[in-house]
């Protein structure tokens, strides 16, 4: 059947990790332990923030100017804060998408520690990691061009070469999208998506995952209903394909080759957040917003949502990886080798 995804190595030493008399306990225990665990995931990259912006305020000449005047102006100094938020340097942002690198901690410590649960329980395989990253680099890449190319042919974007890129901090926003597209997928599908599926159907779990992964992008600028439309179906996509792989390899690079050629190859704002550093500058037209998603970036227009249909469709016709795949016993109960 098309909705059927096979049992693999990776789910079903997940759902083992849980002994019987606990499965049938409620999973929204399950999701109040998530939100805490994703809101104490934040914190360093909130110290981050903090500590970016206060060490660059506070060497910048004009604040000083401010604070030292004979007339303090609360008002000047408002207005001089949000302007400088507005304009932070691209480094800034590099510094916040590679402290996404705690989530990744998180999601391992909490499952090891409180779920007992091993490392390849969320989809850090040691078999065939480096062929599937770079298979999800590719697939990545290509699934974002192509919606691109729809825009170009409709002439609702427009592509130039950007004059004086800077290449060396475009390969410093390629680390950071690495760390920040393999964070996102070990904590909405390695972490919370398995571990709901220890208690619940493999379906609900991812849906239930992906509905949590559009939620927490809901604080994003420009965010849409499409937007939120589109961050929905690539986290129901992400489950999927991470199920059928049997590892979180190929998805986190799908993830970050997505972000990363969006923002950095083709000038688009990436969920919202502001143009980075890019190969090409990309000029799109009022008319075709709809679909090449305006302000939040590709993901908020309907080629968006055209390719990611067509990806969930390839990705359920997809086998299960046979390396990884496990006979479904009859009574319900996962079998697996012990590791």
């Amino acid at each position: 059947m098309l909705y059927h995804i096979g049992l693999t190595r990776m789910l079903a030493g997940a759902q083992m990790s849980l002994p019987l008399e606990k499965r049938s306990k409620p999973f929204t225990i399950d999701v109040l332990i998530f939100l805490l665990v994703s809101l104490i995931a934040q914190v360093p990259q909130s110290i981050v923030s903090f500590l970016y912006t206060m060490i660059a305020m506070m060497t910048d000449p004009a604040y000083y100017d401010l604070i030292m005047a004979e007339t303090f102006n609360p008002d000047a100094i408002t207005e001089y804060a949000i302007n400088f938020m507005n304009d932070l340097p691209p480094l800034y942002y590099v510094l916040i998408l590679a402290s996404t690198a705690f989530m990744i901690v998180a999601a391992l410590l909490y499952c090891k520690l409180f779920e007992k649960r091993k490392a390849y329980t969320l989809g850090f395989t040691a078999r065939g990691c480096v062929p599937e990253y770079l298979m999800g680099i590719v697939i990545g890449a290509v699934m974002i061009s192509l919606p691109l190319a729809a825009c170009v042919a409709t002439g609702s974007v427009t592509l130039t070469l950007t004059e004086n890129a800077d290449y060396l901090m475009i390969g410093l926003f390629l680390l950071a999208f690495l760390i920040q597209g393999m964070a996102e997928e070990a904590l909405f599908r390695g972490y919370l998506m398995t571990s709901l599926a220890r208690k619940l159907k493999t379906w609900p779990a991812i849906l239930i995952s992906a509905t949590f992964f559009a939620v927490f992008h809901l604080g994003n600028a420009s965010f849409s209903f499409i937007a939120f439309i589109n961050i929905f179906l690539f986290g129901v996509f992400a489950g999927v394909f991470m199920l059928k792989r049997g590892s979180i390899w190929a998805v986190g690079a799908i993830h970050a080759a997505w972000n990363f050629c969006q923002g950095n190859v083709f000038g688009f704002n990436v969920s919202g957040i502001v143009k980075f550093d890019s190969v090409f500058t990309s000029t799109q037209s009022n008319v075709g917003a709809i679909l090449h998603g305006g302000d939040f970036g590709l993901e908020g227009g309907l080629g968006v949502t055209i390719l990611l249909l067509i990806a969930l469709l390839g990705a359920l016709l997809m086998p299960t990886k046979k390396s990884e795949y496990i006979k479904e016993p009859q009574d319900d109960t996962p079998e697996t080798e012990t590791v």
